[in-house]
């Protein structure tokens, strides 16, 4: 059989104008109507009165009303299921801190105080599956080539320090919270021939205008990151994210994004370089804490799909890159073959369940993705 090398998914509406269209429309449909009903009682009490003009009003109010609806139906969104994404493959040169292993590690002198900050949250994987309140969580791709036609794109928050573009823009199009939004509402192509990868945040299209808080691209053949970024952390934002093909094959092989609501909000450690965590507190961790999955955790009740996950944690670990208002949560892909029962099974583990490794001897150079590797 032949690997997957394309998203297998529906069409959507982006967020903006084509998805205000049907609800604007719908709104004009029934506004008409209620002036069509209005004109034709007012026609039939005049007609009682002798009156009897031609139905000018009533008919133009009518045809009004039959454009509206018709347009409603041209705008309403197509019929959505959850896409199904192809592997991602190594995304970085192989020495990058992404695919380094840390039981060799030793535990960081601040873990007992950073873990106790963290409370007993429950771990969850918040991602995949099918809507959840109109939204499907997680983070989609679009493989792209050079032949994926591109678009100039607005930066509305900080273009001096985003990628100017152009951007590659897949069709369809799959932007994180779809098919309703309103989260983060990132874009993400891959160009695995070129090796490139470009990312939105806050991304809008208004009448065939992309817009977007920031944008980046990365060269996927570099170790050097440090320049424009859309992540809190200012990480790459597709390698730490957990696939459904990886995990299906039994084996993650890389660290994981993590996002929490008591990462602190004035502290950083390689290999984050930034952070906009919510907690002021001493103890709270830093952006870039690295955690592993202790050795001793119960995995005996998770599902096979939170077992391979839990397993690669052991392994690899993951990072606090991202602030989440609620939730302890790993970031996933967005993807349909999720089994969300399964999933949902990594909720026996908690923070306690965690130690923070000292990575400190990884780091080659502060603005470098590379790691030592193990002796």
């Amino acid at each position: 059989m032949l690997a997957q090398t394309e998203v297998i998914g529906p069409q959507v509406n982006l967020p903006g104008s084509q998805q205000l269209a049907p609800v604007f429309f719908g709104l004009m449909t029934l506004g008409w109507v209620a002036v069509l009903v209005v004109s034709l009682l007012v026609r039939r009490a005049r007609n009682r009165d002798g009156h009897r003009p031609v139905p000018v009003v009533s008919i133009l109010v009518g045809l009004a009303a039959v454009a509206s609806l018709v347009m409603t139906i041209v705008w309403w969104p197509p019929s959505f299921t959850s896409p199904e994404f192809p592997p991602t493959g190594r995304l970085f040169p192989e020495q990058a801190f992404f695919y380094r292993t840390v039981a060799d590690l030793p535990v960081s002198p601040d873990s007992d105080r950073w873990v106790a900050a963290m409370g007993d949250d429950p771990l969850s994987a918040g991602f995949g599956g099918e809507p959840v309140d109109g939204v499907v969580f997680g983070v989609p791709f679009n493989p792209v080539d050079d032949a994926t036609p591109t678009e100039e794109v607005e930066i509305r928050l900080n273009p001096a320090r985003s990628f100017t573009g152009p951007y590659p823009i897949a069709d369809p199009a799959y932007i994180e919270s779809m098919p309703t939004y309103g989260f983060d509402n990132h874009y993400v192509a891959l160009d695995q021939g070129s090796r490139r990868m470009w990312e939105l945040i806050g991304t809008t299209v208004w009448f065939g205008r992309w817009q977007a808080d920031a944008g980046a691209r990365w060269d996927l053949d570099s170790l050097d990151y440090g320049g424009p970024a859309t992540t809190a952390s200012r990480l790459p934002l597709l390698p730490g994210v957990l696939t459904y093909d990886e995990v299906a094959a039994g084996r993650v092989e890389h660290v994981v994004w993590a996002g929490a609501p008591w990462i602190s909000s004035s502290r950083t450690i390689w290999p984050a370089l930034a952070t906009d965590g919510l907690a002021d507190g001493a103890d709270a961790p830093p952006m870039g804490a690295w955690l592993r999955l202790r050795a001793d955790a119960d995995l005996s009740g998770l599902g096979p799909q939170a077992r391979v996950i839990a397993e690669g944690l052991q392994r690899h670990g993951l990072v606090l890159a991202d602030t989440s208002n609620e939730r302890f949560g790993l970031r996933g892909t967005a993807d349909g073959r999720w089994d969300r029962v399964d999933l949902r099974t990594i909720g026996q583990l908690d923070a306690k369940d965690f130690e923070v490794v000292d990575q400190s001897g990884l780091m080659v150079a502060p603005n470098s993705m590379a790691a030592r590797p193990p002796d």
